[in-house]
């Protein structure tokens, strides 16, 4: 598999503003770092282990559900993150 191109934290940070505006809820990154370690978590499956597409869209869900990096919104961002992958 060709490398993918990957979701940019700029990207997230957008999807996470419009969809607080969207659908409501607090806006706001509780802790950077840790939507860092979401994003990275793709690559680092890419790399190092045997996954396909549909793995690392589910590894951005569960990365960035489980990591909880925004005030609100974490599942909706989740699912919006795997979506657009």
């Amino acid at each position: 598999m060709k490398e993918p191109i990957w979701l940019s934290k700029a990207l997230m940070l957008a999807a996470h503003k419009h969809i607080i505006a969207e659908t409501g809820g607090s806006e706001g990154v509780r802790d950077e770092t840790l939507l860092e370690s979401a994003l990275s978590r793709p690559k680092n499956a890419y790399h190092y282990e045997q996954v396909d597409i549909f793995d690392l869209a589910a590894t951005y869900a569960v990365g960035i559900s489980s990591n909880h990096p925004f005030v609100d919104g974490n599942k909706r961002v989740a699912f919006v993150a795997a979506d657009i992958f």
